[in-house]
């Protein structure tokens, strides 16, 4: 089961699933947390071995790529976090994925790739069976991210990373991303809350979700 977190940067994405994460293995219930980056310089992903080690340099070259190479490699990249690891991880342990495709699609749709192809190439991965869609207005995103890790590229391109930038851009995106959660009838928090209480909130959706799941499996039982 995929269970993925949508939203525009810095609407907790990053910090509510590793919450929601931890706080469902202290009940429990272990999950795989996957993340793209997860596959640099991972012996577990044998495939990759040609990436070097240094996460950091290899976020400033993505954002350094042309439009449309970028948002392959992005994908790519999710793709095969997903399923490049070996040995294959347990099929039944539930899978958490921060941002999955949604964020980068939507941004790259921004920057001026076609809706239509890119919704063509996402549709390639793995489905996700849950969405939790962390809804933020973009003012409160920049209040969390002001003067810490604010960079161009969720900036429009913008080298002086404004505040003006900075909302223009997120909002453009929150609007690509207000579509899709209708249209996939991703599951919407209200993310302007304080993180913990937004955690909380994922924790008691994402529980649901997979009660729901198990007792539709054990329904299905011969």
């Amino acid at each position: 089961m995929i269970i993925s977190f949508a939203g525009t940067d810095g609407s907790g994405k990053s910090t509510v699933s590793r919450l929601v994460g931890r706080r469902l293995a202290e009940r429990g219930m272990p999950l795989d947390h996957v993340d793209r980056w997860d596959i640099v310089g991972n012996p577990g992903f044998p495939a990759v071995r040609f990436m070097r080690p240094d996460v950091p340099d290899a976020r400033q070259c993505v954002a350094e790529m042309p439009g449309t190479p970028r948002f392959l490699f992005l994908m790519w990249s999710i793709g095969m976090a997903l399923l490049g690891r070996e040995p294959a991880p347990d099929g039944h342990r539930p899978v958490l994925l921060d941002g999955y495709w949604m964020k980068h699609a939507a941004s790259e749709i921004v920057y001026g790739l076609d809706q239509g192809w890119v919704e063509s190439v996402v549709a390639g991965l793995p489905p996700a069976d849950f969405t939790l869609y962390l809804r933020a207005a973009p003012e409160v995103a920049w209040s969390r991210k002001e003067g810490r890790d604010v960079v161009p590229y969720e900036c429009g391109g913008d080298e002086s990373c404004s505040r003006e930038s900075f909302l223009d851009h997120q909002y453009r995106i929150r609007e690509i991303l207000d579509g899709w959660a209708g249209r996939f009838g991703w599951v919407r928090v209200d993310a302007d809350q304080g993180v913990a209480d937004v955690a909380d909130q994922c924790v008691g959706l994402t529980l649901d979700r997979l009660d729901a799941r198990v007792g539709a499996v054990a329904g299905a039982a011969p």
